[in-house]
């Protein structure tokens, strides 16, 4: 009998514990406070550097508060900070290859890398920071210019508020922002680019040609009589296409259109649209993929569900966005100084030499240089 209660009592305790967290829980609540989330991580595109930058200054302060008051730090010296990481502080001048250096780095001049140097850790430089060949980085962050060497390696972000130049073979596994500009040599990858100008080799930027305004109504396309269907325009001719609005146009399938064509309304398309060169578009494209050949003038937004292919010396004024992935031809540009553009595909960006883009890069996968 003793032994029955026994495994009663075990069965109960076990029982009960199973009952006891959620109980807890509901007396004095853990998650009743939603968690702390900084919205300037998806609002600022230099987030990362400027975060950096922050924790950099609040080290060097509890690491020597008389020295950072004063704007005298000890050079060569490395310190320790209160969550237990290492920082080494520099004048600047060039830093030469020792292994694998796995402090945090801190240098308040102009810094140059030795080649074949490997950093596990952040750097931030006041200054100009560069470079040379085959040198792998975690992170980097300077006031002046950033140019990194051939074949470098960045794990993680770059982030400059002068220029930011990468060389030929040099790859960012993330992030790349500027606040001036950041030029791009061939076969160069990153995930994406935020600058007021993004240019690939041989670049020569000019006065780009400015699109048509988009607060700009077309007139109605009608053929002057109420209640009669509206004229259909002679690049639709033939084909199966639905007026949406008066500045829009459905077409059902596949749309091919001739060289030196002129599209003043939106244009969605549930096939392919290919366009021959010198085509000028008012408005907004969208289509299942599109192919734009040379010289053409996109005044609005490029939508794809697949793939956009840009033929050279081609102007898009807006964003540009794709399923897959994006190939811009030499001498496209996209997005002005005044306005500046998106470029987005979910795959692969792909940017030929002497390509322009005002404003922001992203890619699931690789920006390339080709």
């Amino acid at each position: 009998m003793l032994g029955y209660l026994l495994l009663l009592l075990l069965f109960s305790l076990f029982f009960s514990v199973s009952f006891y967290f959620g109980f807890r829980e509901w007396r004095r609540p853990w998650d009743a406070a939603p968690l702390p989330i900084d919205v300037e991580y998806v609002r600022v595109e230099n987030y990362f550097g400027r975060s950096f930058r922050a924790k950099m200054q609040q080290w060097l302060a509890e690491a020597q508060p008389n020295g950072i008051a004063a704007g005298l730090l000890p050079s060569g010296v490395l310190l320790k900070t209160s969550g237990g990481e290492h920082l080494l502080t520099l004048p600047g001048g060039r830093l030469e290859r020792r292994g694998e250096q796995v402090e945090l780095i801190y240098c308040e001049g102009d810094l140059t890398l030795a080649g074949g140097s490997t950093f596990r850790r952040e750097i931030y430089c006041r200054g100009r920071c560069e470079t040379e060949a085959t040198v792998q980085l975690q992170s980097i962050a300077a006031d002046g210019d950033v140019i990194l060497g051939l074949q470098n390696e960045v794990a993680r972000w770059v982030d400059a508020q002068g220029k930011v130049r990468l060389r030929s073979g040099t790859v960012v596994g993330s992030r790349v922002s500027s606040s001036t500009s950041i030029e791009l040599e061939r076969q160069v990858r990153a995930q994406s680019l935020y600058a007021p100008v993004i240019c690939t080799a041989d670049c020569a930027l000019r006065d780009d040609p400015v699109a048509s305004p988009r607060g700009e109504a077309a007139p109605p396309i009608t053929n002057g009589q109420a209640g009669t269907p509206p004229a259909v325009p002679p690049y639709l001719a033939g084909v199966r296409c639905l007026q949406l609005s008066p500045r829009t146009w459905l077409v059902q399938d596949d749309l091919d259109l001739p060289a030196g064509c002129r599209v003043e309304s939106n244009l969605i398309v549930k096939g392919t649209l290919r366009a021959g060169s010198d085509c000028h578009f008012a408005g907004d494209l969208k289509a299942s993929c599109i192919q734009l050949g040379s010289r053409n003038r996109v005044g609005g937004n490029l939508v794809s569900d697949g793939s956009i292919e840009v033929g050279e010396g081609s102007f898009i004024a807006r964003n540009v966005a794709a399923g897959t992935h994006i190939r811009f031809s030499a001498g496209v540009r996209v997005g002005q100084l005044s306005l500046p553009a998106v470029v987005s595909a979910g795959s692969e960006v792909g940017l030929e030499q002497d390509v322009a883009i005002y404003g922001k890069v992203a890619a699931g996968r690789w920006i390339k240089t080709l």
